[in-house]
């Protein structure tokens, strides 16, 4: 059968839902379809966060390496996107791609100053003033193992809940439209209620 054009809302949701039903025509529409832009993303991240703070590092990073990361996680765990619209996918996209370069740096920089805490690539105090997660001062190379064994013991909407707002990608309201919250209030509660199950998981792995 042939999928319609993923230009209109309507046409969208339809290849969005055969894909996360495991649709492979529809998973390369969405990959086609949405390839450039986070291609995009990943160049525009690389130079900020790496060739103008750490150019010695910026040569270990390949833009289509990363690239295919993010669409090999976002393909096997589209299940935790619930938005409706092309703009959240493209933000829930761009929110994934932030985190698999986090994720790169962080240990890169963790295994070179192994048992030294590092300063976290996120601000201190969230958009609201909040002080930041106790798992974002967790940065040498077993903190991090832990931080990500904690987080994979979360729903997969959980965890990229908890990744946007720990390294502040995304507002509540953005990620109310990703996730398919009924409010940005409902994705703040959510993400409290998250936050406080990530910091016992985290306490046990002590």
């Amino acid at each position: 059968a042939i999928l319609p054009p993923v230009n209109e809302s309507e046409a969208f949701r339809t290849t969005l839902e055969r894909a996360k039903q495991g649709d492979h025509a529809a998973l390369d529409v969405l990959s086609r379809r949405f390839y450039p832009s986070v291609e995009g993303l990943v160049h525009h991240r690389l130079a900020t966060d790496l060739r103008h703070g750490r150019p010695w590092l910026a040569a270990r990073f390949s833009t289509s390496d990363v690239v295919q990361d993010v669409f090999e996680g976002v393909l096997r765990d589209l299940g935790a996107f619930m938005g409706e619209s092309e703009d959240a996918f493209t933000g829930y996209l761009a929110v994934v791609v932030r985190n698999r370069i986090l994720d790169a740096v962080r240990f890169h920089e963790a295994a070179q100053r192994d048992g030294r805490r590092i300063h976290p690539l996120a601000e201190d105090f969230d958009a609201e003033g909040r002080e930041r997660d106790p798992a974002a001062t967790v940065m040498t190379t077993e903190g991090l193992e832990r931080l990500h064994a904690a987080l994979a013991n979360c729903e997969p909407r959980e965890q990229h809940l908890l990744r946007a707002r720990m390294d502040g990608l995304a507002s509540f309201k953005e990620l109310a439209a990703q996730l398919g919250y009924g409010s940005d209030s409902a994705a703040r509660r959510a993400f409290y209620d998250a936050q406080a199950k990530l910091a016992v998981r985290l306490k046990d792995c002590e």
